[in-house]
């Protein structure tokens, strides 16, 4: 397996796998500071279980389905930003092992697709200077 495949591997498993711990997690009514599943605690579950059943299709084709990418890294960033924000008001309690996990997240999956991209443009290069 080629180091770019690897990491897009890495990439979709690591994110898939939080996203299915994030759905697990927003039916503890607890957890969410409730005392009952409210509809928005429904939507969310289903919502991180279709990211992570995505990101587990692109995995079939890791190079070829790497702009799946984009949009996780725009959603892990945008959830970590919000999670964070609350925390620093006070509504639930901060976690640094939350947050360097999404950071380091963050980290592999824009490195993962700026590194696939650049493998595989080089490669399309050089087939096209092969070809002349």
């Amino acid at each position: 397996m080629t180091k770019p495949i690897l990491l897009l591997r890495l990439s979709y498993w690591i994110a898939a796998i939080a996203d299915f711990v994030i759905a697990i997690l927003t039916w503890i009514p607890e957890r969410m500071g409730v005392t009952e599943i409210t509809y928005s605690m429904g939507l969310a579950s289903v919502i991180a279980f279709s990211w992570g059943v995505l990101l587990l299709i692109a995995n079939r084709k890791p190079i070829e389905r790497k702009w799946i990418l984009i949009p996780t890294i725009l959603v892990v960033t945008l959830i970590t930003i919000v999670r964070t924000s609350f925390s620093l008001e006070g509504a639930i309690n901060f976690n640094l092992a939350l947050l360097i996990f999404a950071i380091l997240l963050i980290i592999l999956m824009t490195y993962s697709y700026y590194y696939a991209s650049k493998c595989t443009t080089s490669s399309l290069y050089n087939k096209n200077i092969a070809n002349k």
